[in-house]
C-alpha cells in the first residue's frame, strides 16, 4: 500500500497545485491531511478545494484551522506583534471561506488510529494533546516520545513545524511531512511524504516540488493580502518569517 502524507498548505494554492500533480504521479492508494489548510496565504478558498478534491482518508484539524468559529473571543485584542498578524489573517480567511467551510474546519478530527497492512499508526497535527505544541527534528527520545498514545503504535505521522523529517524513536517511526505551503527548513520546494507499506515493513520518501514562487508572490499582491513581505520572505528563504521580518521594520 501507498500512503500520501500532505499538510499545512496554509492557503499557498500554488504550491499545492504543484503538489497535487506530482502526487497523481506517485498513484498514491490513499492520502491524509494532517492540517493547517488555510491561514497566512493568498489563496484560503482554493486550498480547501483542492483539499476535498484529492478525496482523502482523513483530514486533521491544524491549529489555524482549530480558529474558525473559536476566534477572537468578544471583547479580546491583541497584545503583540504576532497576536496582530495572526488576527489579520483571520479576517483576510474570513471574506474568503463560506460560513460552511469555517464550520467544517473548526470540526475536523484533531487525530486517527488505523492500520495500514500491518502498522498500527497514528496521525496528529502537532501532538496527541495539543495542536500547538512543537516537536522539531532535533528533540530528543523523550520528546519524540511524546508523538504517541499506544504503545504498539509503529509509526507516527505529523505536521505543524514545517520541518520535513523521518526519526527513528523508541521502537516506532516518527515522520514529519514538512508544509507545502511554507517550508521553514531552508528548502522552498513544497514538502509532502510517500510512505510505502508491506505487511509489516515501511519505506518513506520526503519528496519536494518545485513550483513558481514569483506566482504565488504576485497573486498574494494582487489579493491585498496581509503581510506580504513575511509571505514573501518565508516562501524565497524557506525560514520563519515573522520575528525576522519585525526586527527589518524595526531597523528602518
Amino acid at each position: 500500500m501507498r500512503l500520501a502524507v500532505i499538510s499545512d498548505t496554509h492557503g499557498n494554492a500554488t504550491a499545492f497545485e504543484a503538489v497535487v500533480r506530482d502526487i497523481k504521479n506517485q498513484s498514491p492508494d490513499a492520502i491524509v491531511f494532517l492540517g493547517d489548510i488555510v491561514m497566512r496565504g493568498p489563496q484560503p478558498g482554493e486550498c480547501i478545494k483542492l483539499v476535498k478534491s484529492l478525496q482523502p482518508l482523513s483530514v486533521i484539524r491544524g491549529n489555524y484551522d482549530n480558529r474558525f468559529t473559536r476566534f477572537p473571543k468578544p471583547g479580546w485584542t491583541p497584545s503583540n506583534y504576532k497576536q496582530e498578524l495572526v488576527l489579520r489573517a483571520f479576517e483576510y480567511d474570513c471574506e474568503r471561506i463560506s460560513k460552511e467551510e469555517q464550520v467544517w474546519l473548526a470540526n475536523l478530527p484533531t487525530e486517527l488510529s488505523c492500520n495500514f497492512e500491518e502498522v498500527p499508526t497514528e496521525m496528529y497535527h502537532a501532538s496527541p494533546n495539543s495542536l500547538v505544541d512543537i516537536v522539531y527534528p532535533w528533540a530528543t527520545l523523550d520528546e519524540l516520545d511524546t508523538l504517541h498514545k499506544n504503545e504498539q503504535t509503529k509509526l507516527v505521522l505529523y505536521g505543524h513545524v514545517h520541518h520535513a523529517h523521518v526519526r527513528q524513536g523508541r521502537g516506532r517511526l516518527v515522520v514529519n511531512c514538512g508544509s507545502i505551503g511554507l517550508p521553514f527548513d531552508g528548502d522552498n520546494r513544497a514538502s509532502y511524504a510517500i510512505v510505502d507499506f508491506n505487511k509489516k515493513d515501511i519505506a518513506v520518501q520526503l519528496r519536494r516540488v518545485s513550483y513558481d514562487i514569483e506566482k504565488a508572490i504576485i497573486r498574494a499582491k494582487e489579493c491585498n493580502m496581509p503581510d506580504i513581505d513575511a509571505f514573501e520572505y518565508a516562501l524565497r528563504r524557506a525560514r520563519y518569517p515573522y520575528d525576522s521580518v519585525k526586527r527589518s521594520h524595526s531597523a528602518t
